[in-house]
């Protein structure tokens, strides 16, 4: 965890014990939900590429983001996805015009912003994270036609991976993200996650290479990098 806390300083740091004294521990960048009171915030990700350690290559892929249709498009799926499914219990939905840049470790994230003003009678935090569940950016578009997709074709379970791992209190308070960039830890064994959103116009190896840059978050904690 420490490791995990020094690499990932800004993200959603999570070890949680599980089934069979197996533990899941994650750096998940991803917002799903929080809600405060009447306040509810989410910052989905949807739109990526590896970080490099040369500044200058980063902001060349900066730019690639911005000016990207398909990772645009695969962007904008999720956030309207999140829309339609929170703004039936907001009074006030709030959503940054343009999505922005979220660094990690290793990854650059196209990353929009939603703030919202809740209806008195909106479900708690945990209810509201479960309706925004799976984004389309884990599962896919329309939900129900994507996860049975996933289900008769990806070909082995996901466990914990991309799921949700949150907490909240007894005022229905709560804060929800995604399980990514994470592993399931066995004895002296762990079983690492990572993956890429599949969209019209994805190039193969350029997902593959996300896909790497993703694995790399837990991976840097073992010090060991991708073997291909």
């Amino acid at each position: 965890m420490a490791a995990l806390l020094k690499q990932n300083p800004n993200a959603y740091n999570f070890v949680i014990p599980v089934e069979h004294n197996n533990y899941i521990l994650g750096a998940s960048p991803e917002l799903l939900l929080s809600k405060q009171g009447r306040i509810v915030t989410s910052n989905p990700l949807a739109g990526s590429r590896p970080k490099s350690q040369i500044s200058e290559k980063n902001f060349v892929s900066q730019q690639e983001l911005n000016h990207s249709e398909k990772d645009q498009h695969e962007h904008r799926i999720v956030v309207e996805n999140i829309i339609r499914n929170l703004a039936t219990h907001c009074v006030e939905l709030k959503v940054s015009e343009f999505p922005d840049i979220l660094e990690t470790s290793t990854m650059l994230h196209l990353s929009s912003e939603f703030q919202g003003v809740l209806k008195q009678q909106a479900p708690d935090a945990l209810n509201l994270a479960l309706e925004l569940h799976p984004t389309p950016a884990v599962c896919g578009s329309p939900t129900h036609v994507a996860k049975q997709f996933i289900l008769d074709h990806e070909g082995y379970d996901r466990h914990y991976y991309t799921g949700l791992v949150g907490w909240m209190d007894a005022e229905g308070n709560g804060e929800w993200v995604v399980t990514i960039r994470c592993g399931l830890l066995s004895e002296n064994k762990m079983r690492l996650y990572a993956g890429a959103g599949i969209v019209e116009g994805s190039d193969a190896e350029a997902e593959w290479l996300e896909t790497e840059a993703k694995m790399q978050t837990m991976l840097n904690i073992l010090n060991t990098k991708v073997a291909v």
